[in-house]
């Protein structure tokens, strides 16, 4: 719509920059798709205990793929992230292996889709008006493209019509979906640009760091809100991750 109205200039890219493109619009995909099964799979709160390790699997990746290495002191600090999360999982009461592995699919797919975009970022131009914003613009695009399919042999018309007629049944009306559904699209879509933008700013490793400490307001929400349980380990696993992260943050500032 931006694109269309003139509002933000249209990227103009080659094939050749798109097939480059497309491994991050992959793994887009892929971490959406994660997240999704996991929230309806387990708990909100559980879900994002478990994607708060996306900085741990940013700097395995960065070690092991790219050579890219931190001080010692920085990667120590990541030790209270692994053990909050081991913590969180032992005893959660709403505990699933579906939500585990999809959580954790989320986050690795998000910490190699940082990694790959801030690459792009941070290389030569590519295209025309590939802006951070422009940029996450075409990935939705082509994270939609590769969704499309999987979705439609999956979870065809007759699944979605069945669905539809679910939340009617449960007392939700057509205007009353049309308005969430758009809402929460327009919301998560905002979210992610502006993450974009962030990362064009910051390490990938950081990036992630920041992510979790966003995690512990949508812990805490979730919470309070949907009254889901848990339990004095799952506090203290979440509240160690937590820290873990306000360690990193500092032992980065340090150790530069």
């Amino acid at each position: 719509m931006l694109w269309a109205t003139g509002l933000r200039k249209t990227p103009k890219l080659s094939f050749d920059d798109i097939k480059t493109l497309s491994s991050q619009g992959f793994f887009l995909a892929a971490t959406h798709v994660g997240g999704v099964i996991s929230f309806g799979a387990g708990a909100i709160s559980f879900t994002h205990v478990l994607k708060a390790t996306e900085p741990v699997w940013s700097a395995l990746i960065m070690a092991v793929c790219f050579k890219q290495f931190l001080p010692i002191p920085v990667y120590l600090s990541l030790v209270p992230i692994i053990g909050g999360v081991a913590l969180a999982s032992l005893k959660e009461l709403s505990f699933s292996w579906l939500s585990f592995y999809a959580a954790l699919l989320s986050a690795v797919a998000s910490a190699v889709k940082a990694i790959l975009s801030k690459r792009v970022l941070d290389g030569p131009p590519m295209g025309e008006n590939l802006t951070p914003a422009n940029m996450f613009g075409v990935l939705t695009i082509l994270g939609f493209i590769f969704i499309l399919p999987v979705s439609l042999a999956i979870e065809g018309p007759a699944v979605i019509k069945t669905a539809f007629a679910s939340a009617l049944a449960a007392g939700y009306t057509k205007a009353r979906l049309f308005t969430l559904l758009s809402v929460s699209g327009f919301l998560y879509y905002i979210y992610n640009e502006v993450a974009f933008l962030a990362l064009s700013e910051v390490a990938p490793v950081t990036h992630a760091v920041t992510n979790t400490v966003k995690r512990v307001v949508i812990i805490v929400v979730s919470i309070l809100v949907f009254r889901t349980p848990i339990t004095f380990l799952g506090s203290a696993g979440s509240a160690l991750a937590i820290a873990g992260a306000a360690g990193y943050s500092y032992a980065k500032g340090k150790y530069k």
